[in-house]
């Protein structure tokens, strides 16, 4: 525990809630959190499993309804061909995440992960006692991920691959060359890939989700990890699922058992519905694509600032030519001068540097006058 920090993006979206309750005058864009309410088809399918009972310990992997709407879905939409016994239903996709590297890394192992990155691959990376091995991806070339960068940071303790698409906090989405080369890279060095799927659902400008999980060469390696955060607005009700060859599922089913137990009987139920709301996902869908351009639109107008249109996800990550300020440095003068809370890029490792990641998983108001006080601030 030593060797890792804590979430830069929860210590931050903390300090907002703390600075608001203080009575300060901020807008905060550090939570990755959709500002949309759970489609009312979960919530009633939610009230009615409680009136049912349905509040009792399930099976570990989750109940056997919920893990065959799941690998109905993967086949379906992801092409991902998994059986029931290859899912493991999760609070949250962030312990199937912790579950993967806990159970396949150990003390000597190398991961790999593309950067920037979220926080806690790092985090969990460590606690596995394994190392933490960085494939920096640069702004200039809109983050994508070519085979050379891979080789170039294999060697032979290499275990792992954590890949996220599209990602967070770049918005990249990968193409079918860079799933194509992710693919042989692993075979030629017979690695374990995670693939983290849960912005799947937002994507802009006719782009389509490819998983790597749908690669047939590589389908027994990957661990395929989402969840119904970001796409059913359902953060709080905590349901992530993995997706893997029945054999390495056994062994993170072990760790559920003995840590976990089982995810709550009645969210587990009440997402059954999710799956079925397709036009709510895409009504938020088409709204993040309005407050993107908004959000892009009035920061490229601002000198010194140059933001990408996002490929995927909610976030802006931009990049700012200040006075030679670091990211850390933009980020506190940024709050300080502008009342703005942003998490400075390099929160999300190598390639970060001199950037600042947004949500704009907010309403319009809110970013209209953000872009305001940052125009002010470096116009």
């Amino acid at each position: 525990m030593k060797r890792s920090g804590g979430s830069p993006t929860v210590a931050l979206n903390a300090k907002g809630i703390r600075m608001r309750e203080e009575g300060v005058d901020i807008l905060s864009f550090a939570a990755g959190e959709p500002d949309f309410d759970t489609p009312e088809a979960v919530k009633a399918a939610a009230i009615e499993a409680i009136r049912n009972n349905d509040t009792h310990y399930t099976s570990a992997a989750g109940t056997t309804a919920l893990r065959r709407r799941i690998a109905r879905k993967l086949r379906e939409e992801n092409g991902i061909e998994v059986s029931e016994d290859g899912i493991i239903v999760t609070p949250g996709a962030k312990p199937a995440l912790f579950a993967a590297m806990m159970c396949f890394l150990e003390e000597g192992d190398e991961c790999l992960v593309l950067t920037p990155a979220y926080p806690s691959y790092r985090s969990g990376i460590l606690m596995a006692g394994a190392s933490y091995v960085p494939v920096p991806l640069r702004f200039e070339d809109g983050f994508r991920v070519t085979r050379e960068m891979l080789e170039e940071k294999v060697t032979e303790r290499s275990k792992m691959l954590i890949v996220c698409n599209p990602c967070n906090p770049t918005g990249h989405v990968l193409t079918a060359q860079e799933l194509r080369d992710i693919a042989d890279f692993a075979l030629a060095h017979d690695l374990l890939l995670i693939a983290d799927e849960i912005y799947e659902k937002l994507l802009y400008d006719g782009r389509t989700h490819l998983s790597l999980g749908a690669v047939p060469e590589i389908r027994d390696r990957v661990i395929t990890l989402n969840g119904l955060s970001k796409s059913a607005a359902m953060t709080g009700w905590r349901i992530g699922y993995s997706a893997s060859d029945p054999a390495l599922a056994r062994v993170m089913l072990k760790l559920q058992q003995n840590s976990l137990n089982c995810t709550a009987a009645f969210t587990q139920t009440a997402s059954i519905a999710a799956f079925d709301c397709a036009e709510e996902t895409e009504a938020m869908r088409r709204s993040y694509l309005e407050r993107r351009d908004l959000i892009c639109d009035g920061l490229n107008a601002i000198p010194g600032v140059t933001c990408p249109r996002a490929e995927g996800a909610f976030y802006a990550f931009f990049r700012v030519d200040y006075r030679g300020m670091s990211a850390e440095e933009l980020a506190d003068h940024i709050l300080e001068k502008a009342g703005v809370l942003v998490v400075p890029g390099t929160a999300f490792g190598e390639g970060g540097e001199g950037c600042i990641r947004m949500s704009f998983a907010a309403d319009r108001a809110s970013l209209e006058e953000a872009v305001r006080r940052l125009g002010q601030l470096f116009g």
